[in-house]
């Protein structure tokens, strides 16, 4: 599916992978008329190609697409593109729990500080109470479908929250005789026994996988190795697990206890239920039992990007995170390069915790790195020692402090979720704090248009130890320009002089429904002996998508009235043209007659209308002059 670099699916410009699977492929997305990052699924064409699969697909992902809580992903839309079936979801930019234990495994440090694995487990068993009390079992539960959300605290430690992705693909798959395709429902590692065994699952079944991983995060290891299913279901079955502690001396034992709970062979000796093992992590969570444990430490240096012009100044500087960086002539990349020789989005920059990779996005001018182009659409590791000219510019990958001139950002309280209404400012008030040297700052917000928000226009300078508060005022415009629904903000400090980014502090603002339309009927006045045809332009002039229900009268029935379509379903700012016919009986002779017809769009509470002129002339011509 590489093909889709480039393409536009559900207003979402594709463009990188981000990862693969045995149901499809993920992709890092640009939302276009929201202006935000997020994730797109696609599935495998061989989802496509099966019937069973299709007629189940918008049942199953609307009753996933419901669920809200904040350990699961995000859900924002399913739909079919071109044959292929995809959900617009939540974009995690810190990778699954499967990234972070190879990335401390690349750093020789196999296991999980014990408070900091039980709090991630506990998260996930939060999301899996919820989901169960729904009647939604997960049926694949690994770390791979275990994403991750870091920030930074005031003291600049990390807090990670996890979120379980997924829900839903394992049943769609086992209902729709994919297996038959190739493609693996579940994976054999994480498979309960009743799961291999082909048995009907309840969430206990979500238990054991989950107590798989808590054994993996714990030790290093998981409790079997198991690459077939053949192998899965005799070790799942047959055996039982090595102890955890002969593998991790220092786990306590009431740690061990729980996961040889969750692993019990028969699932009326696990965990009753998802709470009920969330409650039970919880207690072990610096009771005593288990030493206190800081969260991982973070690696000495980060990556980050500087920008020099052709005299070799150096322009910016932006940090390098999972969530990648874009560079482009367009204002809205991460990099913005204004010069004609650069593209409007030029090339893309992804960092996996362990290098960095580039890739030209198709732009006229190219990417040359280390002197040599970039074949477009094709990722290249972009080692630290080398340069990236485009146009004018040179970019350089280097490491740095994450620690050194840190400005803590945050926001009054209660502003972390703000619900907007279009048309109605907002001001919000975010606190910078300096914990370095004296610096020069200036601020900005990422995440929804920069014409939305009224920053200071004052100069920011703020001495060691000093802390300043911004009052920012938000005006999401009662347009279709102001999307409804959730963006995710980053407010970020950035040094005024080489744009580094000092501190940033992360929100989720909601922009509220606003209704609008407007119906417009060509021509407004018709005319003929018997009939007329029109064509009704309605418009969706609000931020959400609407469901119009379309109907056409004439006050004084006199006319037959017929419009080819009853309802229409618009996004925000589309027009729909619908034809509208209207006829009547013939007259032999008399003056013209003038009838009134009128078309009537209602979605909810939004009713719009407008009317239109039918001229009913006579066979044979009077010199009566036409009815007012």
């Amino acid at each position: 599916m590489s093909e889709l670099i480039g393409q536009t699916i559900g207003n979402c410009r594709i463009d990188a992978l981000l990862g693969k699977g045995g149901m499809g492929r993920v992709y890092r997305a640009h939302h276009i008329k929201l202006d935000r990052p997020e994730a797109v699924k696609v599935l495998l064409d061989a989802v496509a190609q099966d019937s069973s699969f299709q007629a189940r697909f918008r049942l199953e992902a609307r009753v996933v697409a419901a669920l809200s809580h904040p350990n699961i992903v995000e859900i924002y839309e399913f739909d079919e593109y071109n044959g292929r079936f995809y959900l617009r979801m939540e974009l995690l930019p810190d990778g699954s729990l499967r990234t972070l234990l190879e990335r401390r495994a690349n750093e020789g440090r196999t296991t999980l500080p014990i408070d900091f694995a039980l709090d991630l487990v506990r998260q996930a068993a939060d999301a899996l109470a919820y989901a169960h009390e729904r009647g939604i079992i997960h049926r694949d539960i690994k770390p791979d479908n275990l994403l991750l959300l870091r920030r930074r605290t005031d003291s600049g430690s990390s807090v990670y929250t996890l979120k379980v992705s997924d829900f839903g693909l394992a049943r769609l798959a086992e209902g729709s005789g994919l297996t038959s395709a190739g493609i693996t429902v579940g994976t054999p590692a994480y498979m309960s026994p009743e799961q291999c065994q082909g048995i009907d699952l309840d969430a206990r079944s979500d238990i054991y996988a989950l107590g798989v991983v808590l054994y993996e995060v714990m030790t290093g290891y998981r409790p079997f190795s198991a690459r077939t299913i053949s192998e899965a279901v005799r070790k799942h079955v047959q055996e039982q697990p090595l102890p955890p502690r002969q593998s991790r001396a220092e786990l306590p034992a009431e740690v061990e206890a729980v996961i040889l709970r969750c692993l019990a062979k028969r699932p009326e000796e696990r965990f009753a239920s998802a709470a009920e093992l969330s409650a039970a992590l919880r207690g072990l969570i610096g009771a005593g039992a288990v030493p206190q444990q800081p969260t991982p430490p973070e690696v000495a240096l980060v990556p980050q990007v500087r920008v020099h012009d052709a005299q070799g100044r150096a322009l910016r500087v932006a940090r390098l995170t999972p969530a990648g960086l874009t560079a482009g002539r367009l204002a809205g990349n991460d990099l913005l390069l204004d010069d004609q020789a650069v593209g409007r989005n030029h090339l893309r920059i992804d960092w996996s915790g362990r290098r960095a990779r580039v890739t030209d996005l198709g732009s006229r001018g190219g990417t040359r790195l280390a002197g040599q182009p970039l074949t477009p659409h094709t990722p290249q590791v972009w080692p630290i020692e080398q340069t990236l000219q485009v146009g004018p510019f040179t970019l350089g990958l280097e490491l740095a402090d994450p620690a050194a001139d840190r400005v803590a950002v945050t926001f009054a309280s209660g502003q972390e979720a703000l619900t907007l209404t279009p048309g109605t400012p907002a001001f919000v008030q975010v606190k910078l704090a300096n914990q370095g040297p004296n610096a020069a700052l200036t601020v900005t917000v990422d995440g929804i248009p920069a014409h939305w928000v009224q920053l200071p226009n004052y100069p920011l300078e703020l001495a060691s130890g000093a802390q300043i508060t911004l009052a920012l005022t938000i005006e999401i415009p009662a347009t279709p320009e102001g999307a409804a629904g959730d963006y995710p903000i980053v407010v970020r400090a950035r040094g005024r002089d080489d744009g580094a980014e000092l501190g940033a502090a992360r929100a989720r603002w909601s922009v509220a429904r606003c209704a609008g339309g407007h119906i417009e009927i060509v021509p407004e006045q018709g005319q003929g002996r018997e009939q007329a045809d029109y064509t009704v332009r309605l418009t969706n002039d609000g931020n959400a998508t609407a469901r119009y229900t379309l109907s056409a009268a004439d006050p004084n029935q006199a006319l037959s009235v017929r419009l080819d379509r009853a309802e229409v379903e618009l996004v925000p700012g589309q027009t729909a043209e619908i034809a509208l016919a209207v006829q009547v009986g013939r007259r032999l002779l008399g003056a013209s007659r003038r009838h009134q017809v009128t078309v009537r769009a209602v979605a909810g509470d939004e009713t719009c209308e407008a009317t239109a002129q039918f001229i009913q002339t006579a066979l044979v011509g009077s010199w009566i002059t036409p009815a007012g």
